[in-house]
Parts: C-alpha cells; sequence; structure tokens
C-alpha cells in the first residue's frame, strides 16, 4: 500500500492531486480559525464582504485568467500591453466606476475595500494563468486557490473589522502578487509567450459571459435558498454543499493539469490530441471523485454528531449532481480553451434558467427541493456542453472508465 501510495505521489497528476487537497484543508482550516478568533458576529459579517468580492472579481476581470490561459496555453503568445490590461488595467478602469455607482446605490457597504479585493484577487488568478501557461502547474494552483486565503487569514489575526480586514488582506495578496510579478518577468520561457513581437488580444465577451455565469450557477441555490429557507436551515445545506464540494477537488486538478494538452492540440487542429487530452482529463476528475464520494458517505456518522437532524437525502442529492458535472467535466476546459466560450456561455445559462424554472416547479422551497433544483441545473449544464461540443467539434469529453487509463499527461 505504501509503495503504491509513494508511486502515485511521484507521478505528475498524484502530485497536483496532493497540492490542491492540501490547499482544500488549508482554506478550511483559515475559515473556521477565522470564526473562533473574531466570532460568529465579526465571522459572519467578513464572509459577506468576502463573497461580494469573489463576485466582484469575477464581474471586473472581463475573463482575464481565462483568456491569458487560452492565448498563452496554446502559444501564440500576447503582447505585454495586452497582459497588463487584462491584469490590471481594466479591472482597475471598471472597479473605479463601479466604486462610484456602488456608493450612491448601496453606501453602508465598504465598497471601496471589496473592489480593492475584487481586483488583487482577479490579479492572482491572471498570474496564475500566466504561471500554467509557463508550466508551473502546482505554483499557479498554490497563487489562485491558497494564496487568498493565506492573506485573509493573515489580514484577520491582525486586524478585527471587516473593512480593515478586507484592506490588509487586499494589501498582503499584493504583495504576493508583487511577487508572482518578478517570478513570470524571469522566467527563461516568458519571452515564448509574451513579447513584443506577439499579437495583442482584446476582450472575450464569451469567455468573460462564461465565468460570470459560472460563479452565478455556483452561487445561485444559496442566494436564492436563502430568501426562503430559515437561517438554520440555510446553515445546514450550506454545510452539506461544502461537504459534495469536497467532491469535485480533482476537477481542478483535471483542468490545470490539462489546460496545456487542450490549448496545444487545438492550435496544432489535431483532434486525436484533443480528445485523447479530453479522456485523461475526465478520468483524472471522476474516478477520484467517485472514491472521494464514498469517503463522503462514510463520513456521514460524524456528520450526523455535529448535526443531529442531518438531512441525508440532501446530502446523496448534491453529491449526484456533483458526480455528473464530474463526468462531463472536461466540455468546459474544451469549450473555453479552443474559442468555443460561447457553448460554456450558452450552457451555463441554461443552467441558471434551469434552476429558476426547477424552483418554481419544487414551490413551496425547502431544503430537499433547493438541493434538487441545484443538482438539476448543474446536470443540465453540464450534458448541454457535452452534447453542443460533441455536435460542433466531434469531441466527446463524457468520462468512459472502459478505455485505456491516461492519468499522466505529457
Amino acid at each position: 500500500m505504501m509503495a503504491f501510495l509513494r508511486y502515485c505521489l511521484n507521478q505528475p497528476v498524484g502530485i497536483a492531486m496532493t497540492v490542491r487537497a492540501a490547499l482544500v484543508a488549508g482554506n478550511v482550516a483559515v475559515l473556521f480559525g477565522l470564526a473562533l478568533w473574531l466570532g460568529l458576529d465579526g465571522f459572519g459579517g467578513l464572509i459577506v464582504l468576502w463573497g461580494l468580492a469573489l463576485v466582484a472579481a469575477t464581474c471586473l476581470g472581463f475573463g482575464g485568467p481565462l483568456i491569458l490561459l487560452a492565448r498563452l496555453g496554446d502559444g501564440a503568445g500576447m503582447h505585454p500591453r495586452a497582459v497588463i490590461g487584462l491584469c490590471i488595467g481594466w479591472p482597475v478602469l471598471a472597479a473605479c466606476g463601479a466604486g462610484l455607482a456602488l456608493r450612491l446605490v448601496w453606501p453602508e457597504l465598504p465598497w471601496l475595500a471589496v473592489l480593492a479585493v475584487a481586483v488583487v484577487v482577479n490579479l492572482a488568478s491572471c498570474l496564475a494563468s500566466i504561471l500554467r501557461a509557463l508550466g508551473s502547474v502546482h505554483l499557479s494552483m498554490i497563487l489562485r486557490d491558497g494564496a487568498p486565503m493565506v492573506a485573509l487569514g493573515a489580514a484577520g489575526l491582525l486586524l478585527t473589522e471587516p473593512a480593515a480586514i478586507l484592506w490588509g488582506m487586499a494589501t498582503g495578496l499584493g504583495v504576493i502578487c508583487l511577487g508572482a510579478a518578478v517570478l513570470v518577468l524571469s522566467h527563461p520561457q516568458r519571452a515564448s509567450v509574451i513579447s513584443g513581437n506577439r499579437p495583442g488580444a482584446g476582450l472575450a465577451a464569451d469567455l468573460w459571459a462564461t465565468t460570470v455565469l459560472g460563479m452565478g450557477l455556483a452561487q445561485v441555490d444559496i442566494i436564492v435558498g436563502g430568501q426562503f429557507l430559515t437561517p438554520e436551515q440555510i446553515g445546514v445545506y450550506a454545510l452539506l454543499r461544502r461537504v459534495a464540494n469536497l467532491v469535485a477537488l480533482p476537477l481542478s486538478v483535471a483542468t490545470w493539469v490539462s489546460a496545456g494538452p487542450i490549448s496545444a492540440a487545438h492550435t496544432a487542429r489535431d483532434t486525436a490530441a484533443l480528445q485523447s487530452a479530453s479522456d485523461a482529463g475526465a478520468r483524472i476528475a471522476f474516478l477520484p471523485g467517485l472514491g472521494l464520494a464514498m469517503l463522503s458517505l462514510l463520513a456521514l456518522p460524524v456528520l450526523a454528531i455535529w448535526v443531529p437532524d442531518l438531512p441525508v437525502p440532501v446530502l446523496l442529492v448534491l453529491l449526484g449532481g456533483t458526480l455528473v458535472q464530474l463526468a462531463f467535466a472536461q466540455g468546459m476546459s474544451v469549450a473555453t480553451l479552443t474559442g468555443r466560450g460561447d457553448l460554456a456561455a450558452g450552457a451555463r445559462l441554461a443552467g441558471v434558467a434551469g434552476y429558476v424554472a426547477a424552483v418554481a416547479f419544487f414551490a413551496p422551497l425547502d431544503p430537499l427541493r433547493n438541493a434538487l433544483a441545484a443538482a438539476l441545473a448543474t446536470s443540465l449544464c453540464a450534458g448541454l456542453l457535452w452534447l453542443w461540443v460533441w455536435r460542433s467539434m466531434g469531441i466527446d469529453t463524457l468520462a468512459r472508465p472502459m478505455r485505456r487509463r491516461a492519468w499522466q499527461i505529457s
């Protein structure tokens, strides 16, 4: 068993999975630590503002992280001015305009702090995409998924007011991003993807819409459910959804590991290589996800101790929806990295509309019906995207365990 474990950890995917698991565990530890340190009231106020900042980062980013991942990953490269515009230029201009408008409409909230965090979080995501294109898979994951939470935790230990914590977090993450920018500038392969003789790149409305709609689809059940369920119900629901989302841990690994091969195959117009990269990423996402789902079910007795009246059917429905997403996971990567962001945006829009329709059909809403609506919405999004990618590109993004294993992507 130990020999098998060492073998897995020595494989590229095994290392990436270990890094991702450590990031998830670290993020959860930071959140619990902040809750204990600030108290539930202070922590609750901070998390609301943190959530707003993450949504704002998606809106103000104009799809920059995805654009950089796609344009740099396919070998075409980008002009430095275009990279700077996506990383900091356009987001700062948008944040200035949004700050003026939001302070007039909703002056009670510390919008300047929220938008400052949004700009820096987007910058971290953009730099992570650049590092991924340069081959630094693990460092890019750490920067995108670990650095923001580390900065938030450090600020929470030093400060007490939510707005002050956000400013401290933005400052800390900004310093981390400065270090990441130095790594990018000094990277020996930087000139191969970012140089003055590379083409510029404008904003991609389809990739931006894909990012914004993805955030909307990920949060719609919490936002809408919170309007109809009691605070205790939505709290337990959010806890169970967090458990279900842990099953999707391999999905992030699959996305980052397969991004390069997918972009390269698309640039070379090699359909066979694109199908192979999709198959490999699908297995990275689906097979470990099945194992994590089984572990989640085995953890039910522990959860029942914490939540005496644990609604097990809600967790089962959420787990089922997550597994469907994992089975069709590569559809999103293939669509966004091959210039078909319109397919991804359309599928996510259909998912959001499907959730709203399901909620109207299931009314009055309770936790189980909310979970059913969310699972149906995400399954609709995944299924439609698989169908559209297959019909338009001839690539089947469904995970098929009977095919030859492809755990290592060169």
